[in-house]
């Protein structure tokens, strides 16, 4: 499938899941990534502010606070480049063209000093650990020379067995992959 139908098809799917269920698979994903040698390693770690359908990074983001970890979130740059910037409570966000939120100001955190990307997308392969986002080719372009881990959380249906998308060689790999476990019930 063309890789624009696929993230609409995507999309169109994920915007369907009920409330129970996103947080369900939002806090199975959550058990598992801080069981991970990774994520338990990690002094900084990257991801995003969350959209709706996409994997609750909120939560995430309060958790490796509260484990005395540095938060940082992307802010796009021209020529569809990206860095890094702290995240704390105190942080001043804008909603970008593309409806998402960044930091407005900052310094930019060196790749180098990030143990830990937690890379967003729409759709990942289980065997190539493969990933389709949302089009811009930003992380892309900034993961092609970083050396420390690309893990994703996905819900169930952003996992599929092989790439039902086109796999190009620019397409940067995941290093781990965590997808929600089925019949995952909150136990509280």
């Amino acid at each position: 499938m063309e890789k624009g139908a696929f993230r609409k098809q995507q999309i169109s799917r994920l915007s369907q899941l009920s409330a129970t269920e996103r947080a369900q698979q939002n806090l199975d994903l959550q058990r598992q990534l801080v069981a991970t040698t990774a994520w338990q390693q990690a002094s900084v770690i990257a991801t995003t502010i969350s959209s709706e359908i996409e994997v609750a990074t909120q939560p995430i983001i309060e958790l490796a606070w509260a484990a005395g970890k540095q938060v940082v979130i992307p802010k796009t740059l021209p020529h569809r480049q990206m860095a890094f910037m702290p995240y704390t409570p105190e942080s001043q966000l804008e909603r970008t063209k593309f409806g998402i939120f960044e930091p407005t100001a900052g310094p930019t955190f060196l790749k180098t000093a990030i143990d830990l990307i937690l890379v967003p997308g729409l759709g990942y392969s289980r065997t190539e650990l493969a990933r389709i986002g949302f089009g811009g080719g930003y992380y892309d372009r900034y993961l092609a020379d970083y050396q420390g881990v690309k893990l994703t959380l996905a819900f169930r249906e952003m996992a599929f067995e092989q790439a039902e998308w086109p796999v190009d060689a620019y397409d940067i790999l995941l290093d781990q992959l965590l997808v929600a476990k089925d019949g995952v019930h909150d136990e509280s």
